[in-house]
């Protein structure tokens, strides 16, 4: 299984399976915070994807279940082609969340100047 390579991430962050309406929707949550990113959804439900995160991970008060990166990396992908499947996409789901949630955090503030005379000019010729 590929690690995640982020600096921002630790082994007590969570990956959570929510099964909703035919579907897993997979969450990344950074410790010590109650914010929840969304990762991808499956495009349909898996029992076995299901039981593996049932069997590993710890039940969120009948919302899904969640495993932290370490335990993840623990249980391993030696399991049938599914969750093998899904546990290769989630580093690489988690590294561009990051990435993204990042940059979208770290942007300047830019202050916007405005030009009188050239609004009035557009105001007038309309």
């Amino acid at each position: 299984m590929k690690k995640i390579k982020s600096m921002n991430r630790d082994n007590k962050d969570r990956i959570l399976c929510v099964s909703d309406s035919g579907k897993h929707r997979f969450y990344y949550q950074p410790v010590g915070t109650r914010d929840r990113l969304w990762l991808f959804d499956t495009k349909n439900y898996s029992g076995s994807v299901f039981a593996f995160f049932r069997k590993y991970g710890r039940c969120l008060d009948g919302i899904g279940f969640s495993m932290t990166v370490k335990e993840m990396y623990e249980a391993g992908n030696n399991h049938n082609a599914k969750i093998t499947k899904i546990l290769d996409r989630i580093p690489g789901q988690v590294e561009y969340v990051l990435r993204e949630n990042e940059e979208l955090i770290q942007m300047p503030c830019r202050a916007v100047h405005k030009n009188y005379q050239c609004s009035y000019a557009v105001d007038r010729a309309a």
